[in-house]
Parts: C-alpha cells; sequence; structure tokens
C-alpha cells in the first residue's frame, strides 16, 4: 500500500517549469495516486492596468490562469494520473499552502527549490523555510536543473544530541527513510557527522552489540545495513553535502526542528546552512 495517497504539489506561477509536478507525477504512478496541484496568484490593483474595476481585473487574471494550469496539467491527466487543479487568489501564498496542504489531507507536500544566496539567507525568510516550518506533512524539495538521477535514499541523523526533541527527529526521519526506500525501491543509506571524540553511548543503550564495532552496532541500530551507515568527523553543514555528492543521493531526509522565542518559529540552522550545499531533491520532516 503506498504512503503517499494524497500528494500536493506547489505550481510556480513565476516559470515555466515545473520539476516538482513533473516528480509528482514520478511518485503518482509508483503509488497511484492522487495529485493536487496548488497554486496561489495575486495582482495588486496597480498591476490591473488594462481592467475596467478590481474585480474585473481578478476574474480575467483567474480566468487566463486557470486555462494554463489546465494546459498544463493535460498531458499528465491524458496519461491516465489523477490530477486536480487548486487555485488561490492571495498574496499571503506561504500561509496559504499549509492550509491549502491540510484540507488536502496531504501525505507529502512537493516544492520546487533553487540556491539562494548567503545574503538572501541573512535578510529573508525563504518560502521553503517558511514551507517547512508551517508544512503539516512532511516536504520535498524538489531540485531544479539536477544532474542525474540519484543511487540512493540518505538519511542525516544528529547521534550527539542528548534531549528528547532532537531523539524523537532523529526518529521521525529514519521512518520517513525508511518508508521512501520502500516506496522508491532505492536503497537506504545513514549519514552521522560527529565530532571527534563522540559520546554515543545514549544511542548504544540497550542496542545488541555487532560484530564489527560501533558503526556496525549503530546500523543495526538503526535497520540498515552495516555498509551503508556513515559515521563522519567534521561539522554537519560539510559533511552532510559531502556525503550526498559522493554517494549520489537521490534523496536527502533530513529533519528541521522548531523552536519558539522571541523570533517566532525557526528552522534548524544547520539544515539551513546544508540545504543550499546540496544537489539532490530533500525531503524535510519534523
Amino acid at each position: 500500500m503506498s504512503i503517499y495517497k494524497n500528494l500536493f504539489v506547489v505550481i510556480d506561477p513565476t516559470s515555466d517549469k515545473q520539476p516538482a509536478l513533473a516528480r509528482a507525477a514520478e511518485l503518482a504512478r509508483l503509488g497511484k495516486s492522487k495529485v493536487t496541484a496548488f497554486s496561489a496568484v495575486y495582482q495588486t490593483v496597480d498591476e490591473m492596468v488594462d481592467a475596467n474595476s478590481r474585480r474585473s481585473g481578478k476574474r480575467d487574471f483567474l480566468k487566463d490562469w486557470e486555462s494554463k494550469v489546465k494546459k498544463l496539467l493535460a498531458p499528465y491527466k491524458e496519461d491516465g494520473l489523477r490530477v486536480s487543479a487548486d487555485t488561490y487568489w492571495t498574496a499571503d501564498w506561504y500561509a496559504a499552502v499549509s492550509r491549502a496542504a491540510m484540507r488536502a489531507d496531504a501525505d507529502l507536500v512537493i516544492k520546487s527549490t533553487f540556491r539562494h544566496g548567503k545574503l538572501q539567507r541573512l535578510l529573508h525568510s525563504t518560502s521553503d523555510f517558511t514551507i517547512m516550518r508551517h508544512s503539516p506533512s512532511p516536504v520535498l524539495l524538489v531540485r531544479d536543473g539536477k544532474p542525474t538521477k540519484g543511487k540512493l535514499i540518505l538519511a542525516a541523523l544528529d547521534l550527539e544530541s542528548t534531549d528528547e526533541g532532537h531523539i524523537g527527529l532523529n526518529n521521525s526521519v529514519m521512518k520517513h527513510a525508511h518508508e521512501l526506500s520502500d516506496f522508491t525501491g532505492l536503497p537506504l543509506h545513514v549519514i552521522a557527522a560527529t565530532s571527534r571524540k563522540p559520546d554515543l553511548s545514549h544511542v548504544l543503550a540497550g542496542v545488541e552489540e555487532q560484530e564489527g564495532g560501533i558503526q556496525a552496532t549503530l546500523a543495526h541500530a538503526f535497520g540498515v545495513e552495516s555498509a551503508n551507515f556513515h559515521l563522519v568527523k567534521g561539522a554537519a553543514q560539510n559533511v552532510i553535502p559531502a556525503q550526498a555528492a559522493e554517494l549520489k543521493a537521490e534523496v536527502l531526509v533530513l529533519g528541521v526542528s522548531a523552536r519558539s522565542g522571541i523570533k517566532g518559529v525557526m528552522v534548524g540552522t544547520t539544515a539551513k546552512k546544508v540545504l543550499d550545499k546540496l544537489d539532490c531533491d530533500v525531503l524535510a520532516v519534523n
């Protein structure tokens, strides 16, 4: 049975390329899933230069946009996929994605992504992070212009944090990584960046020791082959992208943490640093 019955793909109204929709179609064929193609569009009064009124301008714009979406989805429908369109008229499209995904009972939100500059990261919350931190379900970020098909699913874990939040996040990452591996048929690997002398006693507690040492024991604990568990010393923001590239990962499964504070909900800083160094797709879970 497919774990992704309802796929929710975010259409980018500013681009002719829709890699997220193409990926949603691939997954829908695998799991016989239903696809909702969501788009949020909006125009200010100043942009409606040829309209007689705001109402007529909105009506004409939506009619034109819905015609474009119908044309965009036609080849997928002809191919037998169950695809429907959902359009919101709103400038606050980040929030609209979460509301519409909940209404569609989405199992997976799929969105195209691209690299963001360092200055943009410092000054603005990008759409990727905004959607990840508010999404009611895991978010698959599909890299535009990805060079080749990958060979495996790679799950990134934080093994040195001992708080319940990080332990729970690791469990969630592995749950979704195993499900995605089973769903796609791609082998599952695990990457964990560590300090020079990591204390992993809390992870190993109660786990039967395996021949091959700590790495083999950790692999057994997380349900992967020993050769597929990669324990690498170094900073996560450097180790994870390097391993994803070396192993030719198709999808990196990454945990994103949210915490409340003066500045509100924030996505984990490690996830932010990792994302823009990757060439593969990313499944963000929380």
